[in-house]
């Protein structure tokens, strides 16, 4: 709560009461319960307002489209890439080969890539 252990919140109301009068103590929570009221109204009455800003001046619309802006160049990086995911689950975004190698034609990528991903006839023994 609030960063506070139990025993520091005992120790913090242990020096109140040695600070505070018992015959204070309805009088100051009285007074808490009343201040904690105000601010919470006070909270719930600017949020009113910003969203009444808000749809005042179209921020939801420049969200909406700002958020489609930033999905449009999400799917461009998709397209110009890769995804390879290395064996502890981490994804690298790489150019796709085409872009690597531009003077292999359509035929040669597909012999580089099937040669890259045969797995290898040596013996390891000999």
């Amino acid at each position: 709560m609030f960063g506070f252990s139990l025993a520091e919140l005992i120790v913090v109301f242990l020096v109140i009461l040695i600070f505070i009068k018992p015959q204070d103590l309805p009088e100051i929570a009285h007074f808490l319960g009343r201040a904690f009221f105000r601010l919470k109204k006070i909270y719930k009455d600017l949020k009113i307002t910003f969203r009444e800003l808000e749809k005042d001046f179209g921020i939801d619309d420049l969200k909406q489209e700002i958020n489609r802006g930033i999905a449009d160049e999400a799917s461009k990086i998709k397209e110009e890439t890769t995804i390879i995911v290395d064996m502890y689950g981490n994804e690298h975004h790489v150019k796709n080969l085409h872009e690597i190698r531009p003077d292999l034609k359509a035929e040669e990528l597909a012999d580089e890539i099937a040669k890259s991903t045969k797995p290898s006839t040596k013996n390891i023994d000999s």
